[in-house]
């Protein structure tokens, strides 16, 4: 109990051993307490009389403001123990295309019949955003690949191939499969996230210089424009799951894959509800 709320009580008792007794402490602490608090403030506010204490006049407004920090405490305190609890709570999670179309969805829907109480806000975007975000604590947790954040703490869900989409009528399209070298010098759309993770470094591991003529920051929109003739791109296996564009998908006879989980900033403890989410998410993933 706070020392406002043992003030309180011998406000409403007018006796500083019955609050004492009530509340199991002894008379001198109960009146060590008020001396010290009435020091702090630099005036007295009970009166002492053989029948107890009274509240000095003009003091009222004083014990008001004692009241609000009292039910603000309390208030406090109860919102702590709902998200210990996870009776409520809110998750801010940032994923890559691929993860928030093809495992959030039954993720979050199979966590929410559990934890109906807990709210999400979900933000998609490509790597370098999603790692800005988390920095910057807007954002409690990010689902993208573990080569985008080597020096995050990741909870690894599962591995994706990383595929190549050409037109229909394109010559690697004739190929049943097909090597990393035969995309050196096509025309070659970049994605949103460039060349920057893992594509462009098995490129440069590789020496693969392919003839870079747009980018596009939507991964979809880079996949119409396959559908159109204008080049090729790789993009991951998850995120072609059931595109619905018109072109070919060839996987490589390298068999390049990328590993996908989540991510959180290091030296902070996330919320009880984020790692009640994390450990939901990767007790999921076991049955992918």
């Amino acid at each position: 109990m706070s020392k406002y709320e043992i003030i309180l009580d011998v406000c409403k008792t007018g006796s500083i051993s019955k609050t004492a007794s009530k509340l199991n402490y002894s008379q001198s602490a109960v009146s060590q307490l008020i001396k010290s608090f009435e020091t702090e403030l630099g005036l007295t506010l009970f009166k002492r009389t053989k029948h107890g204490v009274q509240l000095l006049p003009n003091t009222e407004e004083i014990v008001g403001s004692l009241e609000i920090i009292c039910r603000e405490e309390k208030r406090i305190r109860q919102t702590a123990a709902d998200l210990n609890s996870l009776d409520s709570g809110y998750i801010r999670i940032g994923s890559i295309q691929s993860i928030s179309y093809h495992w959030l969805p039954d993720i979050l829907r199979k966590f929410s019949e559990s934890y109906p109480k807990i709210t999400f806000e979900l933000y998609v975007e490509g790597f370098r955003p999603l790692i800005s975000n988390l920095k910057t604590n807007k954002l409690d947790c990010i689902f993208v690949s573990r080569y985008s954040v080597p020096d995050y703490p990741f909870l690894p869900l599962g591995k994706d191939e990383l595929m190549l989409a050409t037109p229909k009528g394109h010559p690697l399209s004739e190929q049943m499969a097909v090597s990393l070298s035969d995309v050196d010098r096509q025309d070659f759309i970049l994605t949103c996230d460039r060349l920057d993770y893992e594509t462009g470094k098995i490129f440069e591991m590789n020496g693969i210089r392919p003839n870079v003529r747009y980018q596009v920051n939507e991964d979809f929109a880079a996949l119409k424009m396959v559908e159109k003739g204008f080049g090729i791109t790789i993009l991951p296996k998850l995120l072609l799951h059931n595109a619905p564009f018109d072109i070919c998908v060839r996987s490589f006879t390298e068999h390049y894959s990328r590993v996908l989980g989540a991510a959180y900033l290091p030296d902070t403890q996330p919320s009880p509800a984020t790692l009640k989410f994390l450990s939901f998410a990767e007790e999921w993933a076991k049955n992918i």
